[in-house]
């Protein structure tokens, strides 16, 4: 079997799954700010998405401050598929992360314990303009 493969990792305002099965994904980003920290967030969203899968496993999506370490988002379940041609999407609608501290964010997407991909987020302080 050839090993899995990340098609698609991104931060958005919002993401929709439609009656249908369609995904709409509103807003993407790579920065928060805020006027200070720690701060909790609004609701936001993840999209993942991955290829190349056959049965079940285990996933991971894992949001990490960078500089100490720290999980602030942990996300873990099950995906399955019969076709390895299939594209797995997966969405998440945060409530209320706290990210710590200002600095780089790193989230990670694995199946099975292997990195599949990941993308950095930056957590700013907002600059007062005059």
């Amino acid at each position: 079997m050839k090993e899995p493969v990340c098609t698609a990792l991104l931060f958005a305002d919002r993401v929709i799954v439609e009656n249908n099965g369609k995904k709409g994904i509103i807003g993407t980003f790579s920065k928060i700010f805020a006027s200070s920290f720690p701060v909790q967030t609004a609701p936001w969203g993840i999209y993942a998405a991955a290829t190349n899968v056959v049965g079940k496993h285990e996933f991971a999506l894992t949001l990490t401050n960078l500089e100490s370490n720290q999980d602030v988002l942990p996300i873990t379940g099950q995906l399955q598929s019969q076709n390895p041609e299939e594209v797995i999407e997966l969405t998440f609608n945060t409530a209320g992360v706290t990210f710590p501290s200002e600095g780089k964010y790193s989230l990670s997407f694995t199946i099975d314990g292997e990195l599949l991909g990941s993308i950095i987020l930056y957590a700013e302080v907002l600059k007062q303009t005059q």
